[in-house]
């Protein structure tokens, strides 16, 4: 797509959308500036406003506000996204704990949907169930901003040099 079709395609999009396509919108722009940046390394983090942090336990932490552009027809959080959450938390943790030649990709998701993903943010907490030389174990679990479980997960990991 030429830049003036993608200008006119935007600007279409601005004057004629909702508010709901707006912020949408808006979120996809801030998400490619801050991959752009380097303050995010993925697209995906970048647009979902992802953050990260080890808490003091040794677990891993990612919170993920609500918005429109991950929510399903039924304004909650899209199980597919929760299923993403789950799995960028506890690949992490194992990323983050292997050495930096190898990667850590995922063989096996398993999750368990236990409510509907509501409110202002998604906060999933992983943790590392077995970091092997050629597989790694993680568990992770989603609550919302009340603490509630959300939903619940655990995966496999196949590690790989990293190139």
């Amino acid at each position: 797509m030429e830049q003036n079709e993608l200008i006119a395609e935007i600007n279409s999009i601005y004057q004629n959308g909702s508010e709901e396509d707006k912020q949408a919108l808006a979120s996809l722009i801030n998400g490619m500036k801050k991959k752009q940046s380097g303050e995010c390394v993925t697209y995906l983090s970048g647009i979902t406003n992802m953050r990260s942090q080890f808490l003091d336990n040794g677990c891993f932490e990612v919170v993920m506000p609500i918005q429109p552009l991950i929510e399903n027809p039924l304004k909650m959080t899209h199980g597919g996204i929760t299923a993403t959450l789950l799995d960028t938390a506890m690949g992490s943790i194992l990323n983050l704990k292997i050495p930096e030649d190898k990667a850590c990709v995922t063989a096996e998701l398993k999750v368990n949907y236990i409510q509907p993903g509501r409110g202002k943010y998604l906060r999933c907490v992983a943790t590392i169930l077995h970091l092997g030389k050629q597989l790694c174990f993680s568990e992770g679990k989603v609550y919302n901003e009340e603490n509630k479980l959300i939903a619940s997960g655990s995966g496999t990991f196949f590690v790989i040099p990293r190139n």
